[in-house]
């Protein structure tokens, strides 16, 4: 018996090995540089249309600090409607105003100083579009 596993463990000995493989390319480290967030302070000019197809233009201007925001929306022939807060999230910016018909909700996307969007005010809704003047 003790000849049998003498033998095969020579006969394990002896067999080819397969070569342990080489350890992986280092992957290399990749850096994102997120864009910074949107500077709400200054006047945008933007268009749009009314729900009947009416175009209408305007400005908002912003002034102040995080969590201190002021200005208004001025939509001409519309009114000018005055800013309650404006929140930043990134490239995008949310502004609440006070409207004789409910709150308007008027959020933008940009891309560098120009920025498309979309306001609601009540169950009435529209696209905008418009860059940042200052």
């Amino acid at each position: 018996m003790r000849a049998i596993v003498l033998l095969l463990l020579a006969a394990c000995a002896s067999s080819p090995r397969e070569a342990v493989p080489e350890a992986p390319a280092a992957i290399p480290e990749t850096r994102v540089t997120p864009a910074p967030a949107v500077n709400p302070v200054g006047e945008f000019e933007w268009s749009s249309s009314l729900p009947d197809g009416t175009p209408i233009k305007g400005t908002v201007m912003i002034s102040g600090a995080v969590g201190a925001y002021t200005g208004a929306v001025n939509a001409g022939e519309q009114g000018v409607f005055p800013i309650k807060n404006v929140v930043v999230t990134g490239q995008t910016m949310v502004i609440n105003a006070e409207h004789p018909q409910g709150p308007l909700e008027v959020r933008l996307t940009f891309v560098a100083n120009d920025f498309n969007g979309s306001w609601r005010l009540g169950d009435q809704t529209g696209e905008m579009v418009g860059k940042r003047l200052r």
